[in-house]
């Protein structure tokens, strides 16, 4: 049997979870809502990453796109969506 599957059978018989924003990388499971709740550390290393992870920044629609957008999507979106959701392709 693969490990992945092992897992799977195992951690199936827990039925409610819980995360805490305190304690990343750790679930708090309980069989059944009457059951002590147990705790599990989900992540592959133990240390968490200090940093921050760095912002990407989206590259934004390609011109083909923005022009489907407002010729196939901007007649069924609301008036006063359209500008935000569709706006009209710069050519």
């Amino acid at each position: 049997m693969s490990k992945d599957l092992l897992w799977l059978m195992y951690y199936r018989k827990y039925q409610y979870f819980r995360f805490d924003s305190s304690r990343p990388g750790t679930v708090f499971a309980k069989k059944a809502t009457d059951l002590p709740e147990e705790e599990f550390f989900i992540m592959k290393h133990r240390k968490l990453p200090s940093a921050e992870p760095c912002l990407i920044k989206p590259e934004g629609l390609s011109e083909n796109r923005v022009k489907h957008l407002y010729r196939t999507v901007r007649p069924f979106m609301r008036p006063c969506y359209q500008d935000i959701t569709c706006p009209t392709p710069t050519d």
